[in-house]
């Protein structure tokens, strides 16, 4: 595939999941306002069965990584996401996941995926991401009236 060849000079920019496990959700290979581009190749340690098969939360966790990485926010986080998986991938099938917002100045923003496997579409998805002012986790809810 020709897109991953692209290596975008805004990697560094990364502000989320710096420590993400690269080998579990792929890796991001292009990365630009508002869009995304993740690299994912699946392991023998994610097959479902002796087809070789590989199990879909793997598919679904690099894919969700890619929309976070449109995001690029470190106060965000997927609330919901409308997913549909075309095809079964095998082990050592390499996927591309592109990524792209569909808004940068809500706090609910949109962000649509899309999975290829050797150029065909195998992945669709929207994912719903919010930002928050704050990390979620430091928010005194106690104090919200």
């Amino acid at each position: 595939m020709e897109d991953e060849e692209i290596l975008d000079e805004n990697l560094d920019d990364i502000r989320i999941y710096k420590k993400i496990n690269k080998d579990l959700c792929g890796e991001i290979i292009k990365l630009s306002k508002n869009e995304a581009m993740v690299k994912f190749i699946p392991t023998e340690k994610m097959v479902v069965d002796d087809s070789m098969l590989i199990h879909y939360g793997f598919i679904f966790s690099s894919a969700s990584f890619c929309a976070m990485a449109a995001v690029n926010h470190p106060n965000s986080m997927i609330i919901y996401a409308e997913t549909k998986f075309l095809s079964p991938v095998e082990l050592n099938s390499e996927i591309i996941f592109k990524a792209k917002a569909l808004q940068s100045d809500l706090k609910k923003r949109e962000v649509v995926v899309e999975g290829f496997l050797y150029n065909i579409k195998i992945f669709d998805a929207v994912f719903h991401i919010v930002v928050f002012d704050k990390n979620i986790f430091k928010i005194d809810f106690k104090s919200i009236k």
